[in-house]
């Protein structure tokens, strides 16, 4: 293992949000998790998602940029299946647990270039991924890609 840490610094507030401060950036994260639509912050649950997706479109565009392959656009679409979404809510005589089961992402990328150089891109952003790397040991991923024009 390396001894280089990535770190962040997270203070709670009174109405359950937190902000996280790291290096000289700082942000704001919702609570970790809501049912209600109209909630105006983005929930903890989200974000994570948000940085899955971050690490696969930001990761494929760094792949393409290094191996000169060009790329107009790239768009994810990433959503959670919890084991038990009502065990947080403490409902009464609910099994099973808050975790995540499963994580899906579609990938959609906008180039011209060929199915077999983008499939090359996209294998190695995964074997590259510190969240996909992570992730696969402990969820079950569906992750795919689909060219447009």
């Amino acid at each position: 293992m390396s001894d280089l840490r990535f770190s962040v610094r997270v203070n709670s507030r009174p109405d359950g949000r937190c902000d996280v401060r790291v290096r000289k950036r700082g942000f704001e994260v919702g609570v970790p998790l809501s049912f209600d639509s109209a909630y105006d912050g983005v929930t903890a649950l989200e974000q994570f998602l948000g940085a899955l997706g971050a690490d696969l479109a930001g990761g494929l565009l760094a792949r393409a940029r290094k191996r000169r392959v060009e790329i107009e656009a790239i768009e994810a679409s990433v959503e959670a299946a919890l084991n038990n979404p009502l065990a947080y809510l403490d409902v009464v005589g609910e099994a099973g647990t808050t975790a995540i089961e499963q994580i899906s992402a579609r990938v959609y990328i906008s180039s011209f270039a060929a199915e077999a150089d983008i499939r090359m891109l996209w294998d190695e952003m995964l074997e590259r991924s510190p969240l996909v790397n992570t992730l696969k040991a402990a969820v079950r991923l569906d992750l795919s890609f689909k060219i447009s024009l």
